[in-house]
């Protein structure tokens, strides 16, 4: 294998795993175009329906370190394929048989179960059978798989919705599809016994903690992915109820991030490595900030637009790549045992602002009438996470 191409062998696992995340995230982002129809339907406070998606990622984040455990006991794979048939019921559930708001609470938290496993699973697996020298460009093509499933979920939900007439179709096409690529992927990927991350599940998470520097990324990571799931989660509904944008369109509009991130999100790494890290941090919050904060404040079709753009250029997608370089550099400094502890905990951390953002966004809309207040509060805890980036070294502190 050379070192600037991926064996066509093992190509195709990349290519199945990336299906995988782009139906993950297609089932997910699909519901938030749809946020304001269910909250009609079951006639929800807006707290109750940022609940529905806290909920969803509450257990997705507290899956994500128990996962590599179980993974080491029963093997990726068949944890990968059976936790995706999980998703694939729970869609079934949420399209027929959620007919209260605790039933929506309960398959949007059997689905968050069995998404919660895919991450750790699906990398792991990357890690294995990919060599060393091209982890990048393999992270690269499954990464890819987020993007399009945004696109997807966000752009196809609300001209299914006028189509079909109801959500639950929707959820039930995508849950026949989440099935059936349950069987590509059990083809496509090979049996890996043990993941890298399992290998190092031993290192003390305490020594983590204290490390000052991962300290700063991880809070650093929760300011930066606080605005983007107040964007994503709420865009559509902003965008339909308070700027005339069609449901037909409003979720559209939000794809437009993960559109304009794709190229982005693959060059940031490179570049932080010649100019450095922190240096590039220093420029993207700021400027994610600022885009944030313009997509509440922007009234014509065309500013948002441009908003929506730009934000995929310097919002979080490009600050990822430059977070887990960063994060992965200090870590191994510790030790190389704890690689495997640290991405846990910076995971963990960065989606914790998944609970929390919708819910916060949800009652700042119950309070004052409107989601601009929480587009604003989302830009000036981006600001926040800028001003935590200087406490972190370039380097790694030497022993």
């Amino acid at each position: 294998m050379s070192k600037s191409k991926i064996d066509s062998k093992i190509l195709w696992p990349l290519i199945a795993l990336c299906l995988g995340w782009t139906l993950i995230y297609a089932d997910r982002t699909a519901m938030y175009p749809l946020l304001s129809v269910i909250g009609d339907n079951f006639h929800l406070t807006n707290t109750q329906i940022g609940t529905i998606t806290g909920s969803y990622f509450l257990i997705y984040v507290a899956m994500q370190i128990p996962s590599g455990i179980f993974a080491d006991k029963i093997g990726q794979k068949r944890l990968l394929i059976s936790t995706f048939i999980i998703v694939g019921f729970a869609l079934i559930g949420f399209a027929l048989f959620a007919k209260s708001y605790l039933s929506l609470l309960l398959f949007t938290v059997f689905h968050g179960f069995g998404a919660g496993f895919f991450y750790p699973c699906a990398y792991g697996i990357m890690l294995k059978t990919v060599d060393s020298d091209s982890w990048g460009r393999g992270a690269a093509i499954v990464n890819l798989g987020m993007s399009l499933g945004l696109i997807i979920g966000l752009a196809a939900s609300g001209p299914l919705y006028i189509h079909f007439g109801n959500y639950s179709a929707i959820f039930l096409l995508l849950a026949i599809l989440t099935l059936l690529s349950a069987f590509i992927l059990n083809k496509a990927i090979p049996n890996i016994e043990k993941s890298i991350a399992g290998q190092q599940e031993n290192f003390k998470v305490l020594e983590v903690l204290k490390n000052k520097n991962l300290l700063f990324i991880n809070l650093s990571q929760f300011c930066a992915l606080y605005g983007y799931w107040t964007a994503v989660t709420w865009g559509a509904t902003f965008f339909y109820e308070e700027r005339g944008i069609s449901m037909e369109f409003a979720g559209l509009f939000v794809a437009i991030v993960g559109i304009s991130a794709i190229i982005p999100s693959l060059v940031m790494g490179s570049i932080s490595d010649k100019i450095g890290r922190k240096k590039m941090a220093l420029v993207l919050f700021p400027l994610g900030s600022l885009t944030i904060f313009l997509m509440a404040y922007a009234r014509s079709k065309a500013a948002i637009i441009l908003s929506l753009i730009a934000y995929g250029v310097v919002g979080k997608s490009s600050w990822d790549p430059i977070a887990v370089a960063w994060t992965g550099s200090h870590a191994f400094a510790m030790d190389k045992k704890a690689l495997g502890t640290a991405m846990g905990i910076f995971n963990f951390s960065g989606m914790m602002s998944a609970v929390v953002a919708p819910i916060i966004t949800g009652f700042i809309k119950d309070v004052t009438g409107s989601l601009v207040a929480a587009y604003y509060v989302a830009a000036a805890i981006s600001v926040l996470g800028g001003f935590l980036i200087m406490f972190v070294s370039e380097e790694p502190e030497s022993k």
